[in-house]
């Protein structure tokens, strides 16, 4: 099994984005001249885009080739169609989307209650994709998976609400795009047991978002590392280094992150 899956290597690069947006969701967005810059520098860096193949690559032990990045999208924002697939486009390079089904039949609000104050300040920007939009994504070289159906905790399910959580979004989108083999987990939150209904649910690949550390990386618990408006250029470039993304997803980087969040709680803003 490749170590790529660890986020670790100079192989491949997991990377996580929400909103491209200039305003809107803080912490969840970034800006399109910011993301722009991104997209350059990883051409600029011999990237290219990484997709389900290179995935399955990687599951059977090959290597990629070449320098490799997989842009994720978690919830599905109507800006990743709007804004971020025409850069994209641009530079060469595709996303990675992780729908909820439901929300992208009516274009809805995200509103689970981690952001409904965002979405009270901002319910233009905080909103799903429609399926017209996801199609034409899909013409456009964009691949999507799920994010269950109403974005839960999932270690806070008992088995039969997990797995309808799992089993139903990703029947939902198979009926829809003909196929769904992706998961991201719901901030980024899994355990043995969720990685292990995933995989029972017949997903083969699903992403996290370490909150805390991840020591190994596989098929069913690939780390990656967010990227949001506190990314600034000199940022963004050490997260593309192989020995940070191995410090950010360590002990020592959530104690790091630890300290932070004391200061943000301390200052009452986020750092």
């Amino acid at each position: 099994m490749s170590n790529a899956f660890a986020n670790r290597s100079g192989e491949a690069v997991f990377l996580c984005y929400h909103s491209i947006a200039s305003a809107g969701a803080e912490f969840l967005a970034l800006a399109p001249d910011a993301f722009e810059r991104q997209l350059a520098g990883l051409r600029r860096r011999r990237y290219r885009s990484g997709g389900i193949a290179d995935l399955r690559r990687l599951a059977a032990g090959e290597r990629l080739p070449g320098r490799t990045a997989f842009l994720t999208f978690d919830d599905g924002y109507r800006d990743n169609h709007d804004v971020a697939m025409p850069l994209m486009r641009e530079y060469g390079f595709k996303p990675l989307v992780f729908l909820l089904p439901r929300h992208v039949d009516e274009g809805a609000g995200f509103r689970w209650p981690e952001v409904a104050e965002l979405y009270a300040r901002h319910p233009d920007r905080l909103r799903s994709l429609r399926w017209s939009q996801v199609d034409e994504m899909v013409e456009q070289g964009a691949e999507f998976g799920s994010h269950t159906l109403t974005h839960p905790h999932l270690r806070e399910l008992d088995d039969e609400q997990l797995g309808v959580e799992l089993g139903q979004s990703k029947a939902e989108l198979e009926r829809r795009l003909g196929a769904c083999d992706m998961l991201a987990y719901p901030f980024g939150e899994w355990d043995e047991r969720v990685a292990a209904a995933a995989g029972a649910a017949g997903y083969r690949f699903a992403f996290s978002l370490p909150q805390g550390p991840q020591a190994e990386g596989g098929p069913l618990f690939i780390p990656r590392v967010n990227v949001d408006n506190r990314d600034r250029p000199g940022r963004f470039r050490l997260k593309l280094h192989p020995l940070v993304r191995q410090f950010l997803l360590s002990d020592a980087g959530e104690r790091l992150r630890g300290v932070r969040r004391l200061a943000r709680r301390g200052g009452g803003r986020r750092a």
